[in-house]
C-alpha cells in the first residue's frame, strides 16, 4: 500500500492535465468545447481531497488518460504498457472485493472524495470484476454511498461520483490487504484474458475464458486456493465459494470434497442449482477442492455441443469478507 498515495496523486494530476493539454485532441478540432471541463472544475474545488479511477473489468481503458498512457508506454511492447498503467490498481480491486463498507473505509483512509467511472460502467449501475487473485467485486453505484455529480461527453465519456461517508466511523486506518493464489489449475481459469494483436495498429481485448459468471474445472486439475495477507497474518477472512454442476440442465450430479487443514466439508451438485460453502481462513492457509465422482466429456450430456473436454464442475463465485 505504500505506493498507493503516489498513484492516486498521479491520477489527479493527469486528470487535471488532460483537461488542459487535451492529448487526444478532444477539444482541439473535433469538439469546440472541452467535454471534461465540468469534471475538471469539480475536481479543482477545495472540498475535493482525492480522486480514484474505477471501472468494470472490460472498461478500464475507456478512461482517456489510461488509454493514452497505454498507447505511449506500450508503443513497442503492448503488454508491458498495460502493466505500467495498472500498477497498484489490483490493490484497489482487492479492497473493493471486501464489500461496500470496507471499500468506503479504504477510500476514507486514502482521502478519496470522488470516483471517476467510465460511462459504459456507470450505465450498468455496477462495478463488476469476477474473482481472480481477489474475490468478486460488485460495487453498487446506485447505493447511497455514491452521488452522481457530472457526466461528460467526448470520445471517452465519463461520470464523476462523490463518495458519501455518512454513518462511517472515525477510524482512518486502512483495511487489511490480501490476495488469492491459485494452484493446480490453468491460468485462464482465474485470470482475466488480455488479448493483444500487435499488428500495424495494436488492438486490445479483455475477457474471461468462456463465461463471465462461471469458470470450469477440467479433468486433471486439482484446485487449491491460498489466502495471502502478510501484513495482517492474524486477520481472519471468510471465503464463500459458489459451485455449479457442469454444465447446463443436463449436467450429471457431482460431489465435491473441500478441505482446509482438518476441516473437511462435502457438497452435492445438481443441474441448475448453485451450492455455497464458506471457510474462515487466515494468511497462508489453503482450501483444496476435489471432485469425487470424476469428470465427463461434454458430449456425454450435451451431444449437440460435440465438446470432448472432460468437465468436472464450475466455480460460480468467490466472495471474501473480513471477520470482525
Amino acid at each position: 500500500m505504500k505506493n498507493q498515495p503516489r498513484l492516486i496523486a498521479a491520477v489527479v494530476a493527469l486528470v487535471l492535465c488532460f483537461a488542459v493539454v487535451d492529448p487526444l485532441q478532444i477539444s482541439s478540432g473535433r469538439f469546440d468545447v472541452n467535454s471534461y471541463s465540468e469534471i475538471a472544475d469539480e475536481l479543482e474545488k477545495s472540498t475535493t481531497t482525492g480522486v480514484l479511477v474505477l471501472a468494470s473489468f472490460a472498461d478500464f481503458y475507456k478512461f482517456p488518460v489510461n488509454s493514452y498512457l497505454r498507447d505511449i508506454l506500450g508503443s513497442r511492447l503492448a503488454y508491458h504498457g498495460e502493466m505500467a498503467v495498472e500498477f497498484g490498481y489490483d490493490q484497489v480491486l482487492a479492497q473493493a472485493s471486501l464489500g461496500e463498507e470496507i471499500f468506503l473505509k479504504y477510500l476514507k483512509s486514502k482521502s478519496i472524495s470522488h470516483l471517476i467511472i467510465p460511462k459504459s460502467t456507470a450505465e450498468t449501475g455496477l462495478v463488476f470484476h469476477r474473482w481472480s487473485n481477489h474475490g468478486s467485486i460488485n460495487i453498487d453505484l446506485n447505493s447511497k454511498s455514491f452521488s452522481k455529480v457530472s457526466t461528460s461527453g467526448g470520445s471517452f465519456p465519463m461520470v464523476l461520483y462523490r463518495v458519501n461517508f455518512n454513518g462511517l466511523g472515525s477510524n482512518d486506518e486502512s483495511p487489511p490487504n490480501y490476495s488469492i493464489t491459485w494452484q493446480g489449475v490453468r491460468p485462464e481459469f482465474y485470470q482475466l484474458l488480455r488479448i493483444i494483436d500487435e499488428g500495424y495498429n495494436v488492438h486490445y481485448l479483455r475477457k474471461y475464458e468462456e463465461r463471465i459468471d462461471t469458470a470450469w474445472i477440467f479433468e486433471g486439475e486439482k484446485t487449491k486456493l491460498t489466502l495471502n495477507s502478510e501484513e495482517h497474518p492474524s486477520q481472519i477472512f471468510t471465503v464463500d465459494l459458489q459451485f455449479v454442476a457442469a454444465y447446463g440442465d443436463k449436467a450429471p450430479p457431482q460431489v465435491l470434497r473441500l478441505s482446509q487443514g482438518s476441516n473437511v466439508k462435502v457438497i452435492n451438485l445438481f443441474a441448475g442449482k448453485v451450492e455455497s460453502i464458506a471457510f474462515d481462513i487466515r494468511h497462508g492457509q489453503s482450501i483444496q477442492i476435489e471432485s469425487i465422482l470424476g469428470c465427463q466429456q461434454g458430449v456425454n450430456f450435451d451431444p449437440e455441443g460435440q465438446d470432448i473436454r472432460e468437465f468436472c464442475y464450475g466455480l460460480r463465485d468467490v466472495t471474501v469478507r473480513v471477520m470482525n
